[in-house]
């Protein structure tokens, strides 16, 4: 089984042992370049430069007309940039040493939680257990385990009877560090914020929030590899390298599954989505957990993703087929684009992720939507563009925190005025 994104060459250079408390794969040197695909023939030559050129995708390839990021080791700089010049493929060097921009987004101080760092999966749920254990009105559970026996955690926070819920997912790729940390900051906006709005919010709203649908593949990116993205569980393939891992559990869920996708068949690939549907334990457990909930309690379901900026509706399946409430569905995007974008000038665009983005099957967003009935689903690809992707600074962590938190506001607010919580 071949390995397209990351040949052999590049495994060998960064999986050298490294000092304790360091990750075993390193990138010195490594460069991130993005590249503009301006033709099809320029995304068709894309796709098979990794038969001469070392190269790890951060993007999955889809149509040309977008910038797509890929990092490349220090022998492969002068290849890389002669075949995209003979290509007229333009480019730009984003990063020059990828090793110096993770160790400056790593973890900090990890002995308590805050949003001016990022944090090992133990001080997020102790941090959720505290909180917990601090306010009657959360209920915390443990809805299931990860492959590797690590719990998934929930918490649902509910001060009034009768209140329709809200449900924010995080961190279902593992190596988007800026989702649970957002989607932590947002409960503890709704728990300890003296905001009257966010007041107002967690009072005449449920909240149901799995800030951690990974554990296994998170704790691998602390601990081995930063760009890790699947779960963990052995897929049963093997390569040169040796045993393929994980499945890419955005790829998993039964809502037209298989159907599209950048390599979502190759399963020592980042983005296999497995051999048939619901295969994850994980994915199992937030479906079951979703549908322990009574019909029209769940009203909105929320994913939270790097990178890109963007506010992904249904479907993505399809650049072609829209929602029935579609055209209802973008105007509550739009209000979060503009109250985000009002905080610290951040543009959110908004659309089906099909149209904007790249048509790809078995997302979660799409089965909430097409099999739950869920009538907004979304989700929001938070900071940034490209320039840091994901290896965003911890130093912006709150300001992402901030402009979600103004967008969620205003998403929420439209979405009543929209009668979705009817």
């Amino acid at each position: 089984m071949k390995l397209p994104i990351l040949l052999i060459a590049l495994v060998a250079m960064v999986a050298a042992k490294s000092a304790p408390g360091r990750l075993a794969a390193r990138y010195d040197h490594f460069r991130v370049y993005q590249l503009t695909i301006e033709t099809d023939l320029q995304m068709e030559e894309l796709k098979k430069i990794h038969e001469h050129i070392s190269v790890h995708f951060l993007n999955e390839l889809g149509a040309a007309g977008h910038k797509y990021n890929v990092i490349v080791g220090p022998l492969f700089h002068r290849a890389l940039e002669k075949t995209l010049k003979f290509l007229e493929i333009v480019y730009e060097v984003i990063v020059d040493d990828l090793q110096k921009l993770i160790d400056e987004s790593s973890v900090g101080d990890d002995s308590q939680m805050e949003w001016e760092t990022y944090h090992s999966l133990d001080t997020i749920y102790d941090w959720i257990d505290q909180e917990c254990a601090a306010h009657d009105y959360l209920e915390c559970k443990v809805i299931g385990q990860s492959y590797e026996g690590r719990d998934i955690k929930s918490i649902k926070l509910s001060k009034r009877s009768g209140n329709k819920a809200i449900f924010l997912e995080g961190n279902i790729h593992a190596m988007e560090w800026i989702s649970s940390a957002t989607v932590t900051f947002l409960l503890n906006q709704l728990i300890n914020s003296e905001d009257p709005e966010m007041q107002r919010l967690s009072e005449e709203y449920d909240w149901i929030v799995v800030p951690m649908v990974n554990p296994d593949g998170f704790v691998y990116t602390h601990e081995v590899e930063r760009l890790w993205r699947k779960n963990r569980r052995p897929n049963g393939y093997r390569n040169e390298t040796g045993d393929c891992y994980g499945i890419d559990m955005n790829r998993n869920f039964d809502y037209h599954w298989g159907g599209a996708g950048w390599n979502i068949d190759e399963p020592c690939d980042h983005w296999f989505g497995g051999e048939k549907p619901n295969t994850e334990v994980e994915i199992i457990s937030l479906q079951n957990f979703v549908s322990s909930f009574e019909d029209g309690y769940i009203r909105s379901y929320m994913a939270y993703h790097a990178y890109g900026q963007y506010v992904l509706l249904p479907y993505g399946h399809s650049n072609t087929e829209f929602p029935p409430n579609y055209e209802q569905m973008k105007r509550i995007a739009a209000a979060f684009s503009d109250a985000a974008a009002d905080v610290y000038g951040s543009t959110f665009t908004y659309g089906a992720s099909g149209l904007l983005n790249y048509v790809v099957s078995g997302a979660a967003k799409d089965w909430a939507y097409g099999v739950k009935n869920i009538p907004f689903t979304c989700t929001v690809e938070l900071r940034d563009k490209g320039t840091f992707g994901f290896f965003l600074p911890s130093n912006q962590i709150t300001e992402v925190g901030l402009e979600v938190t103004a967008g969620l506001k205003a998403l929420v607010n439209k979405a009543a005025e929209e009668g979705i919580f009817d």
